[in-house]
């Protein structure tokens, strides 16, 4: 298996990941951090969305262990066409998911909104590296106006930023 990215390790140490969550990735990719984060879970569960079958079919191969116990489930979908059937998530993650910032994003802020629990939080982790200037977007700004209480973290090794916003109670 591929080396994992230091940054990938720190965005899921940040989450600090409890064994019972319920969890939401979206934009999952090839799986990398889904199966740092399903690693973590006993009684809990992650949901991986990403609109390619590719990344899907790749983060399936990745993660076929996770899928068998139920620790994992991989959905072909876009944000805002995404239903979670009444499920609600303590967490919700995006690394390097633009539509935070290149657009409105109203649909899929509602989506959210409808899926996070009162108190849960929401993770934007921005960066491909050191230097690169996603790591400072101001989501942090972004979330407040969406009703969420924003802090940002980064790096130890300036290679991303994390936007996390904590859902009012």
């Amino acid at each position: 298996m591929a080396k994992v990215p230091e940054r990938l390790r720190w965005a899921v140490d940040v989450l600090q990941v409890q064994p019972h969550q319920h969890l939401l990735e979206i934009g999952c990719g090839a799986g990398v951090a889904a199966g740092l984060i399903a690693d973590r879970l006993t009684t809990g569960w992650l949901t991986a969305i990403d609109r390619s079958a590719t990344a899907i079919e790749r983060a399936t191969k990745r993660n076929t262990d996770h899928l068998s116990a139920g620790r994992l489930e991989l959905v072909m979908t876009d944000l805002a066409s995404f239903r979670p059937h009444g499920a609600s998530f303590d967490t919700v993650l995006a690394m390097n998911v633009n539509l935070f910032w290149t657009t409105p994003a109203d649909k899929e802020w509602q989506v959210l909104a409808d899926s996070i629990v009162p108190g849960g939080s929401l993770f934007l982790f921005y960066g491909y590296g050191p230097g690169d200037p996603t790591n400072g977007r101001d989501l942090d700004a972004v979330l407040n106006e969406r009703g969420y209480l924003a802090t940002v973290e980064a790096a130890p090794d300036g290679s991303s930023s994390c936007f996390r916003g904590r859902r009012s109670t």
